[in-house]
């Protein structure tokens, strides 16, 4: 199991979903600047944890996790915009979806929003992908 393709599945689907360019999307440990007056999105891999998925010695190893998306819009250009990126990653990431990236399988679980916050300049919605990886020890 590698959590190096684990997170390139999910960064690699998060593109396919075309909900943002890449070049309005915030990435894990590189610098980014938000254009003002322009929607863009942060990706953040929140691991939750490693463990056996079956009783004895050779039982697969589970990994779980969250890939959170945040949208950020505009303050006071309305919801419905972000409420139809919101509806384009849960359509994309629907449960029981399986990614491949280079032979690491991840099933998609679910995927949720939150509720919408408004800050100073933005407004903003979390899109939470819930999903599980396996590997079989050798």
């Amino acid at each position: 199991m590698s959590e190096s393709k684990i997170h390139s599945a999910l960064v690699s689907a998060y593109l396919a979903s075309g909900v943002m360019p890449s070049n309005r999307t915030a990435y894990e440990g590189k610098t980014f600047t938000p254009t003002s007056g322009q929607s863009w999105a942060r990706l953040t891999g929140l691991p939750s944890g490693r463990a056996p998925a079956a009783m004895g010695t050779d039982a697969p190893q589970e990994w779980t996790g969250i890939l959170q998306i945040d949208l950020f819009h505009p303050k006071d250009t309305g919801f419905a915009p972000m409420l139809a990126d919101v509806d384009t990653l849960l359509r994309f990431f629907t449960s029981g979806k399986r990614l491949d990236y280079q032979g690491q399988g991840v099933l998609i679980r679910r995927a949720e929003r939150s509720p919408i916050r408004t800050e100073d300049v933005w407004q903003s919605v979390s899109v939470s992908v819930s999903c599980t990886a396996w590997s079989f020890l050798a």
